[in-house]
């Protein structure tokens, strides 16, 4: 039978009240009293009830993160710096990979205070029935929503990749990618790609990556090399395309100047150097975090609006920090 505040009252010879004021580190409570409570609790095991106590204060202090994967780098670090800045901001953070529409579904009928959701197009576009009874956020391409969208502006990181390469000499520049995709934020980068290629006046190559994995794109790589060869100016859409790729460079002969989507920590390890264009994930963390828990504390009120985030360049190679 699970322990309540009742049986720790008694075992400590205290009221109801007491206990409950303590285990919530009330100051009514004296330190010594507060101790010998928690020492108590935890001897006997005793687990909280959330679930009771959402139901009082209409409030879990759980948010709900709806994620594509759990199988690429790029994307589980964005998932733990979410889960840091959650943390801070006094929430614990359930994550799920179902289909959006069920998972936020779940996450309402809990009672979440909020949810997070990977935005990939209208496939995972959350209806009102749900948005209308619980705070969103969406992380993805800048468009029409019920809710925020954090954009993190593909386009224009796109863009300075390709003035990059041009920068540094190349007139013929190849795009590893996921080519064939209803995910808006892979069609958005390829067909930026291939618009501003044309403006600039460079050759411009689409390697079709076969997916986001680094082992589909060694896959589909290995298949691409049997009849070609890479162009000096690589342009890759992921961090785990970007070590994908990198399992056929050599690395004593590095003559190629490689930009690669996702800024992520991660590049700092690897060998081969390379430039890194996007908004680092830390800071999509806190926007994310922040705006969803300012229409947590707002009192829930969903409005269509863009919260635009600004890509950066990043050089990495390793040993020079």
């Amino acid at each position: 039978m699970a322990v309540t505040l009742k049986d720790i009252a008694a075992e400590c010879g205290v009221s109801y009240s007491t206990v409950s004021k303590a285990l919530k580190d009330s100051p009514l409570v004296t330190e010594a009293t507060k101790r010998k409570i928690k020492d108590k609790a935890e001897e006997m095991n005793y687990i909280p009830n959330n679930s009771a106590r959402s139901l009082v204060s209409n409030r879990s202090n759980t948010i709900g993160l709806i994620w594509p994967s759990v199988d690429r780098v790029a994307v589980t670090t964005l998932a733990t710096h979410v889960n840091e800045a959650l943390k801070n901001a006094g929430y614990f953070m359930a994550v799920s990979i179902d289909n959006p529409i069920t998972a936020a579904s779940k996450f309402l009928e809990l009672r979440f205070d909020g949810v997070i959701v990977f935005d990939e197009g209208e496939e995972t576009t959350l209806p009102e029935k749900i948005t209308n009874h619980i705070p969103v956020i969406a992380y993805g391409v800048a468009r029409n929503l019920a809710y925020p969208m954090i954009n993190v502006n593909h386009a224009v990181a796109m863009k300075q990749a390709v003035d990059l390469l041009i920068e540094k000499g190349h007139q013929k520049i190849d795009y590893i990618g996921d080519l064939h995709t209803k995910d808006i934020r892979q069609i958005v980068k390829k067909e930026t790609i291939e618009n501003y290629c044309k403006e600039r006046e460079v050759s411009l190559r689409l390697i079709d990556s076969g997916g986001l994995t680094e082992l589909a794109t060694k896959q589909a790589l290995m298949e691409f090399l049997k009849r070609n060869t890479l162009e000096d100016g690589i342009i890759c859409g992921s961090y785990d395309i970007t070590m994908g790729f990198l399992h056929f460079i050599d690395k004593r002969k590095q003559d190629k100047t490689i930009v690669a989507y996702d800024n992520i920590k991660q590049f700092k390890s690897i060998e081969t150097p390379v430039y890194t264009v996007g908004v680092p994930t830390e800071k999509i963390a806190e926007s994310l975090v922040d705006t969803l828990v300012q229409n947590i504390e707002g009192g829930h009120k969903n409005t269509s609006r863009v919260i635009d985030l600004n890509p950066e360049i990043r050089y990495h190679e390793k040993n020079k920090g």
